[in-house]
């Protein structure tokens, strides 16, 4: 018996399905062993049901790792649904009349029938003003993801029962005498990467000229001096390519580095494949496909990231906005209701669907939405989606999923304030709905495993307390790193300007992927709910430089999406 799945424990009866890792299955192991368990295989796998049948729902939290799977609990006739701390691998269900279906894709329940092709309303606003459909939603009707840090008990009379075993919230509770000094942070950070970086194959790290990157790729590197190889894309739009710093980082830690040059012509070429990899649509993985797709070539099948750096240690300039709005919402509740509800009209009716600074004013000013930080994070407001889609759709919010979630979020965060608040956000809505699950998809559309040491749980239950006077240093983000790692970096990544993982997509939009996008506009009979004047007019915008690419490339996904599936509005 190797890691097959379904697996069984002849023992007790129990069975699991597992997608994931856990990096101290050895440990368990070992301890499971001294318990008196006897395994038959060397997997992981069996250490979970081992590990269950020993200390039962309990165990969950002993797993560090990465990981979503259904144990089935033959005693108790339950099924157990569950989701890593941080949702870094999705888990999705279904619930009818005919039962419970479960995956860790959207189009695996889809491809068996299980529920009908019905476009999710709570799921296609959510979308629409993010980007990105935002937990717990899908796009299809009938399907919902497991929260994070969550459990879903589902008996044989159909009852299920969601609860949690480690949740964000828990952390941000300061009960220490006094806050982790960076020597402990460094640790922390040293562990995280280690028990990362066991595997059976060859690990590379994605590294671009940021700091996060750098900073796995010079932990690494220290764990494994010579034996690290990176990877970085280069552009030839000279302010967006970082792939000079990369190797000039690389050289300096001792790396072995590739660049991986993109151009227009062969993103168009490359542009079917990458959004055939989507299970559900996005305006922000291409660039993690492009990546992936150079380190798997490569001959890697597991890959380090930077993910989570900015939410949890606080990028100065990714926070900056979040300030402004804040500092706006305040402004703005000075006025009069009626005056902000004119306001909030007006804003609507004099920008086009897409401004990203109107739409963001609107939506701030909606006394049903959450608050600011929210509306930052804005591509279309809600009285542009109402404007995009058409009358037979679902107009009301206050009842959908996502949006109770979000107010859920700023009760939890009331207490915090200014950036620390935007973190704790960040880790729970942008971070897990769009940048981890881009990740987990289109590194796997390539047979990429892909780790994220910056929001291992032990990390973020010791990072996110601190507060941000330990985190920046007057307008300079990720202070904490710096006095950390420090002596690790090479001195100019202190200096060097943010610039994040974005490609030149306005560039290549309105060149090489110019005909192959505006065909889908000008579709006569677009599989979307549209105002088909209205979403055309999108794009007619972002030609005259009305509307930022994003919005473009958002809706340009969607449609290539709902077309593929023979999803129906």
């Amino acid at each position: 018996m190797a890691g097959h799945q379904p697996m069984s424990d002849p023992n007790s009866g129990n069975w699991i399905t597992y997608n994931g890792e856990i990096y101290n299955f050895l440990e368990l192991r070992r301890d499971l062993e001294q318990r008196g368990h006897e395994f038959r295989s060397r997997s992981d796998t069996e250490v979970i049901l081992k590990a269950y049948a020993e200390w039962g729902v309990g165990c969950w939290r002993r797993l560090q790792g990465i990981f979503a799977f259904g144990l089935w609990d033959a005693k108790f006739r339950e099924l157990h649904l569950v989701r890593d701390h941080l949702g870094v691998k999705p888990l999705y269900f279904a619930k009818n009349d005919q039962g419970l279906a479960f995956a860790s894709e959207v189009r695996a329940i889809l491809a068996d029938e299980y529920v009908e092709r019905r476009l999710s309303p709570a799921g296609l606003n959510s979308f629409l003003k993010y980007g990105s459909v935002q937990e717990p939603c899908t796009l299809v009707q009938g399907v919902d993801s497991v929260p994070p840090g969550h459990y879903l008990t589902c008996s044989t009379t159909g009852e299920m029962v969601a609860r949690h075993y480690w949740a964000v919230k828990e952390c941000v509770v300061r009960n220490w005498e006094s806050p982790p000094r960076a020597a402990e942070v460094r640790q922390h950070l040293e562990d995280s990467v280690r028990r990362q970086l066991i595997s059976d194959v060859p690990i590379g790290v994605f590294l671009s000229g940021g700091v996060d990157s750098t900073v796995i790729a010079a932990l690494a590197a220290r764990a494994q001096p010579g034996a690290i190889k990176t990877f970085c894309i280069g552009v030839e739009q000279q302010q967006f390519d970082e792939s000079l710093e990369a190797t000039r980082t690389a050289k300096f830690l001792n790396c072995q580095h590739t660049n991986l040059m993109l151009e227009g012509r062969k993103i168009k070429d490359l542009l079917p494949t990458a959004l055939a990899s989507y299970d559900q649509p996005s305006y922000d993985g291409l660039n993690t496909y492009f990546i992936s797709m150079l380190v798997r070539d490569a001959g890697i099948k597991v890959a380090l990231s930077g993910l989570g750096g900015d939410e949890l240690f606080i990028g100065y300039d990714g926070f900056s906005k979040a300030a402004r709005m804040n500092m706006l919402s305040d402004l703005a509740h000075l006025a009069p209701e009626l005056v902000r509800r004119k306001m909030q009209a007006g804003f609507a009716a004099f920008s086009p669907p897409g401004d990203a600074i109107f739409g963001a004013l609107s939506d701030m000013l909606d006394p049903e939405l959450a608050g600011p930080y929210f509306s930052g994070r804005t591509l279309f407001s809600r009285e542009h989606i109402a404007q995009l889609t058409c009358s037979r759709f679902e107009r009301g919010w206050a009842g959908q999923s996502w949006v109770r979630r979000e107010h859920e979020l700023e009760r939890a965060a009331s207490n915090l304030k200014g950036v620390d608040q935007a973190s704790f956000l960040e880790l729970q809505t942008y971070m897990l709905s769009t940048l981890l699950r881009d990740s987990d998809q289109m590194s796997m559309a390539h047979g990429l495993e892909l780790r994220v040491p910056l929001i291992d749980p032990i990390l973020v239950e010791h990072v996110l307390p601190i507060a941000k006077q330990a985190k920046i240093a007057g307008r300079i983000g990720k202070q904490l790193l710096f006095e950390a790692l420090g002596d690790l970096l090479p001195p100019e990544v202190e200096t060097r300007r943010k610039r994040g993982f974005t490609l030149p997509f306005r560039q290549w939009l309105e060149q090489d992927l110019r005909h192959t996008v505006e065909s889908v506009f000008m579709d006569s009979r677009p599989r979307g709910p549209w105002e088909l004047e209205i979403f055309r007019q999108v794009w007619l915008d972002f030609k005259r430089g009305r509307v930022a690419w994003s919005r473009v490339l958002a809706l340009y996904v969607l449609e290539n999406w709902l077309q593929r599936h023979r999803v129906n509005c």
